[in-house]
């Protein structure tokens, strides 16, 4: 039915994320495989101009080339370029979880092998994370920065500064992780923060994950949100003859379950990341009892949504 439809996708999580996560490189690959025989992918271009037409949309693209369009689809992440075309510019939808993170890959010097180890200080954190048991682990520092550090953004070298100057602890893998953060070539810099939208579509045109509603790894639910976005987001569309109404109705399905995500990173203190002497202490309590306690269910917010079945 929607025979010409571009859609623009983003990186996962930055170049550190791509290199190292490798399920999350598997996922993407899988992906790709289901539909490259059926879908035109059209690699190293972007957008860089969109005209919104009552019967089609033309999109320019940086390369010179022109096509037309039925609808766009916009899933090119919490920087989104093109809903910055189509909405204007982040700041107004950019809510900031008040810290910072780097990502960046290193030596698997301690062996590890899909698993990770994690080193915490009221609003701060150190992680390494081996999703198999490769020669190279992710590592991930992230701290409390209750202002955006626009100025650091564009500067690389004041990003290593920045992280460094968070971290001068002498204990813990955290001297090496910081001299091999300042070395990185692969190094993957920014704020925690979430994309918050009154509405996710205009025109001809859609945003899907994280360009529409990043919840912030804080929730570990991501990638989750996306995939059930792109799912509903679909169904929706080929349930529908009129763009208009399938955007509406993709909004009205997906949109409280969304929130009930996004509201996991609780102003940005997580178990995952907690911002307070009292936060640390009760999530570490809480790590001690594991063992003596059963498995708990998944998050119940987790599964708060029942996918529709589109067949």
């Amino acid at each position: 039915m929607w025979s010409s439809v571009v859609a623009v996708l983003g990186t996962l999580a930055g170049a550190a994320l791509a290199r190292t996560a490798k399920r999350r490189g598997d996922l993407t690959q899988t992906l790709y495989e289901a539909v490259r025989e059926s879908v035109t992918f059209l690699f190293n271009d972007s957008i860089a101009t969109l005209d919104d037409r009552p019967d089609s949309i033309e999109v320019t693209f940086r390369s010179g080339h022109r096509r037309t369009f039925d609808i766009v689809i916009g899933a090119d992440g919490i920087h989104s370029p093109t809903r910055r075309l189509v909405f204007g510019p982040e700041e107004p939808f950019h809510h900031h979880l008040g810290a910072c993170f780097a990502g960046f890959t290193l030596p698997n010097h301690l062996g590890l092998s899909r698993e990770g180890m994690l080193w915490n200080s009221p609003g701060r954190r150190a992680a390494l994370y081996a999703a198999g048991s490769g020669g190279q682990v992710f590592g991930l520092l992230s701290f409390r920065r209750p202002d955006l550090p626009f100025d650091v953004f564009h500067d690389q070298e004041a990003q290593r500064a920045l992280v460094a100057a968070a971290f001068p602890d002498e204990c813990w893998e955290i001297p090496g992780m910081v001299a091999r953060m300042r070395a990185a070539d692969d190094l993957f810099f920014d704020a925690i923060s979430q994309i918050r939208m009154p509405n996710w579509s205009r025109g001809r045109v859609a945003l899907v994950g994280d360009a529409a509603y990043a919840p912030s790894f804080l929730t570990g639910q991501g990638t989750s949100l996306a995939l059930v976005g792109a799912y509903v987001l679909a169904g929706e569309l080929a349930t529908h003859t009129d763009h208009a109404e399938a955007f509406d109705a993709y909004e009205k399905v997906l949109r409280p379950f969304v929130t009930l995500n996004q509201d996991l990173a609780n102003e940005g203190d997580t178990a995952l990341f907690p911002a307070t002497e009292e936060s640390l202490r009760k999530r570490n309590a809480a790590l001690r009892a594991l063992s003596a306690l059963p498995a708990e269910p998944p998050h119940a917010t987790y599964s708060a949504l029942t996918l529709p079945d589109y067949e």
